[in-house]
């Protein structure tokens, strides 16, 4: 079985930075080939890309300095430029700053899916709350993905708290991940006409870190809410012994979902959200049966849902290949052809994460708890 790497980092962000760079130099460089063939494809030039890329990581410095930090040590330890990693930092609002409009067809075409859940403890055997979902993007990042352990060592109201988190290699945020507060994140990709719109706002990326940096749900919230958006996104947080709560956020407004009956499931489409049109179903209509169907799938064990249950409904091929487990369609271009690069799973009570190293139905389920020198089991 192939399994993610797992890097153990401390508390200063440029070392961070720089042992993710030496660490994962090569799949660095092969994102940034990726993304840059991407944007290209979508008619941009490479002076136009590494022009908003510049753009995009002073404002990153300016807004999250200790980010910015991390960046820059990325890049270092990589020996790329630092307008490369700013690149791939900000490569989501990137998209609708050198498409426009154009974007939500590139962003939708490719895949930037995922299906998402929350549980409740009454749902679940083990009485804890789990959140977690399958995370659908482009096929040959699959391999170029890792997973960061940070232990900083402080405790509420001295600093911010230890987290683990899953991320592609030479991006600092992560985009699912459980804190030492039992604060959890799970994401999903959105579309509307707004997207773009606003110009620079914080980059998704950066506000997935400032969850994770949280140790009240509030504070978890707040990097959501506080300030409006570049892009469209649906951000599921929860924490232990807690509450879950699921943001529509879209680039003006935001909407809220909460579990019904213990569960809560989301795809890519607005759900709760009515003062501005959904445009992912549009072209990409498997959003409006994945999380229903997902809901279906674990609500058959309420009250004995534990990981292998959630392994195999993230592996339900309903309507493949564009199914809950996402595999290529052979119709499109290889560049746009999308797949389940990882399946997560959050045990916020145990703060541990459970990822796949691709598809779940090819895989299993590898453990990363917060701490290294705890035990978790393993489907």
């Amino acid at each position: 079985m192939s399994e993610l790497p797992v890097l153990d980092l401390g508390a200063d962000p440029r070392e961070r930075g720089k042992i993710h760079g030496r660490a994962m130099h090569r799949e660095i460089r092969a994102n940034l080939a990726t993304y840059m063939n991407r944007f290209q494809a979508g008619g941009a030039k490479p002076a136009g890309v590494f022009e908003q890329s510049d753009a995009w990581g002073e404002f990153i410095a300016r807004d999250n300095p200790e980010y910015a930090e991390e960046m820059a040590g990325i890049a270092a330890g990589a020996d790329v430029s630092l307008t490369e990693i700013a690149m791939l930092n900000a490569r989501y609002e990137l998209a609708y700053c050198l498409f426009g409009s154009e974007a939500q067809s590139i962003n939708r075409q490719a895949g930037d899916g995922c299906t998402a859940f929350g549980l409740m403890p009454e749902m679940t055997a083990d009485g804890h709350m789990w959140i977690g979902q399958n995370w659908d993007w482009l096929q040959n990042i699959r391999g170029q993905c890792l997973i960061l352990r940070v232990t900083r060592g402080c405790g509420p109201g001295t600093g911010k708290p230890d987290f683990v988190g899953f991320t592609e290699a030479g991006i600092a945020g992560c985009k699912m991940g459980v804190n030492s507060a039992g604060i959890g994140l799970s994401v999903n990709g959105l579309v509307t006409k707004r997207d773009g719109a606003n110009g620079m706002r914080k980059p998704f990326h950066v506000r997935c870190r400032e969850i994770l940096d949280a140790w009240t749900l509030d504070k978890a919230l707040l990097p959501v809410v506080q300030t409006d958006r570049t892009c469209s996104t649906n951000f599921l947080i929860g924490q232990a012994e807690g509450e879950i709560i699921d943001i529509e956020a879209t680039p003006d407004f935001c909407s809220y979902l909460y579990p019904m009956n213990g569960l809560l499931t989301h795809a890519n489409h607005l759900v709760r959200e009515t003062r501005i049109a959904s445009e992912f179903e549009r072209i990409a209509p498997h959003s409006l049966y994945r999380a229903h169907r997902l809901e279906r799938l674990l609500r058959a064990r309420a009250g004995r849902i534990d990981l292998e249950t959630i392994h195999t409904a993230l592996s339900d091929h309903f309507s493949a290949p564009a199914s809950i487990c996402r595999h290529p369609d052979t119709s499109l271009p290889e560049a746009k052809r999308a797949i389940s690069v990882a399946a997560i799973a959050l045990d916020l009570d145990a703060r541990t994460l459970y990822a796949t190293d691709g598809q779940p139905c090819q895989c299993e389920f590898q453990a990363v708890p917060l701490h290294a020198n705890v035990a978790a089991n393993v489907v």
